[in-house]
């Protein structure tokens, strides 16, 4: 039996049925995200005190699941540099922004931050953060197909600089206002 025929049998009932299905999964009428927002949570998991979410068009939020903590870590801080930051910028000062910014998310001093910087740094300089901006763009294709904008880019495609397109094209970023008192550099 071929498809027409398939089609032809059917009842208006199951054809609106079939075609509601078919339409859910194009990605041409699929939910689109507008925003990205960092909220502060109700209590504090896995992942900190602090949750991603990705506001669709369609009103609704889709949460953003990181595998670990420093991919979070690394997502978070890139949000907040939306002109984008260099690499060694990072390092400066044995990673102090970065440790200010690990202890607001997950309560916690920023010792075992740095040994796992050290950790991955000692066999290839710059692999923490090549390591975690990789598995931040997993967590973000995961979380919507449909958010390439809001990964973190490579920097060749920006004079060396990590950013997040959508960030640094001026799309919205809600972030809790006690991350706002964290910012640097902008």
């Amino acid at each position: 039996m071929n498809i027409l025929d398939i089609i032809d049998s059917m009842s208006v009932d199951e054809m609106r049925t079939r075609l509601a299905e078919y339409m859910a999964k194009d990605e041409q009428y699929a939910a689109h995200p507008i925003a990205v927002e960092v909220r502060l949570c109700d209590t504090i998991g896995r992942g900190g005190r602090y949750e991603i979410l990705l506001v669709m068009d369609d009103g609704t939020e889709q949460e953003v699941r990181f595998r670990d903590r420093y991919s979070r870590l690394i997502y978070i801080y890139t949000l907040m540099h939306p002109k984008g930051f260099q690499r060694y910028s990072v390092a400066a000062n044995n990673y102090r922004e970065l440790c200010r910014l690990y202890s607001k998310l997950y309560f916690k001093d920023s010792d075992a931050l740095l040994k796992t910087i050290d950790s991955t740094d000692i066999k290839k300089p710059g692999q923490f953060l090549s390591q975690y901006i990789t598995q931040s763009r997993d967590a973000i294709r995961k979380a919507s197909p449909l958010a390439k904008q809001l990964i973190i880019d490579r920097p060749q495609s920006h004079n060396g600089r990590v950013l997040i397109p959508f960030v640094a094209n001026g799309g919205t970023v809600i972030l809790d206002d006690s991350l706002c008192n964290n910012m640097y550099n902008l």
